[in-house]
């Protein structure tokens, strides 16, 4: 009966080994766990497909390696050198997105801040406090840094200075009901604004000139929106994500037509976010409250990103500008 057993259990054994010499159909591989929410670290030159993410809770932007989940590079306004009253001026910090050659984060909060950031060194290369609750910054093509603030009502413009990170005033200011967003059109040499209900198109000459913007044309939103909010460059197209309370849509600089995009969902995105081949489309969308969330979905409604505590507000994928810039630009 013994040697019965153990012949059982050596062919038991032989049975196993050969099933699992066969090729078996695993399940799909998840790099990280949403409910895993130690943060591990990685280079930012070994990270694969970066989020750049404004984290209200903790007053930084992150930048996360998005199939690890993994941070790889930090900012808060200590690290600049920048003093605890300059420092205040970035708390809630809402957008920052890659310029010059993805050299450079720039970067907007409430607290009333606007900071050029060079991510190698985090050295603050231009800052100010143009106040009126920023929500978004673009950099020109001769350095000048136009910046929308959204309870302050206003667009102002602002000098760079290479010999003096803190430029105390702005060139100009123009008037921009409930500012949130900003983008450089280099195909067109134009600044483009989504302001309440109204898709604004400004030409630009030049920050020296006795009059650096005017409006030029204006394109209204489908009849019903209101509240514009994110303003985007579609990855590779000649075309702007625009994105309302009530809608998210692709608005063709060609044609200058407005059509809906198709997200799975569309109301009160705070961002929207392409990036080349292998990126999918990112939005935020508020979860938690009325303008922010702790995870970042992409178009489909797949989590792509979560993390217990954080306070996100707008996601940028970490990419060229090719809409803005189709031959790069660098300090």
């Amino acid at each position: 009966m013994e040697m019965t057993r153990i012949i059982f259990g050596f062919v038991i054994s032989l049975l196993t080994l050969a099933g699992c010499s066969k090729e078996e159909e695993l399940p799909p591989f998840i790099p990280w766990n949403p409910d895993d929410q130690e943060e591990e670290t990685i280079s930012l030159d070994d990270a694969t497909r970066v989020m750049i993410l404004p984290e209200q809770a903790g007053g930084k932007v992150v930048m996360v390696d998005e199939p690890t989940g993994r941070i790889a590079w930090e900012w808060k306004p200590e690290d600049s050198g920048l003093s605890s009253s300059e420092a205040k001026w970035f708390n809630l910090p809402d957008e920052a997105k890659p310029v010059l050659d993805k050299t450079c984060l720039l970067v907007t909060a409430s607290g009333g801040g606007v900071a050029l950031i060079r991510i190698s060194d985090k050295k603050a290369l231009f800052y100010a406090n143009p106040g009126g609750n920023p929500h978004s910054a673009e950099i020109l093509p001769d350095k000048a840094i136009a910046v929308a603030s959204s309870t302050g009502n206003k667009l102002t413009l602002y000098k760079y200075d290479p010999d003096s990170p803190y430029v105390p005033a702005p060139v100009e200011t123009y008037v921009l009901p409930d500012g949130h967003n900003v983008v450089w059109d280099g195909i067109r040499k134009c600044l483009w604004s989504a302001s309440v209900s109204t898709l604004y198109r400004y030409s630009y000459d030049g920050i020296d000139s006795e009059n650096p913007l005017s409006q030029t044309d204006s394109y209204d939103l489908p009849t019903g929106n209101s509240g514009c909010h994110d303003l985007q460059p579609v990855y590779g197209e000649d075309a702007l994500y625009v994105t309302s309370v009530q809608n998210v849509y692709r608005f063709d600089c060609r044609s200058m037509a407005f059509s809906e995009v198709d997200c799975f969902v569309k109301a009160n995105l705070k961002s929207i976010s392409s990036g080349p081949e292998g990126y999918p489309t990112i939005v935020m969308r508020p979860t938690s409250s009325s303008w922010w969330s702790a995870e970042v979905c992409d178009v489909a409604g797949n989590r792509l990103f979560n993390r217990i505590g954080y306070q996100i507000y707008k996601a940028r994928w970490y990419v060229d500008n090719p809409f803005g810039y189709p031959d790069g630009q660098t300090l």
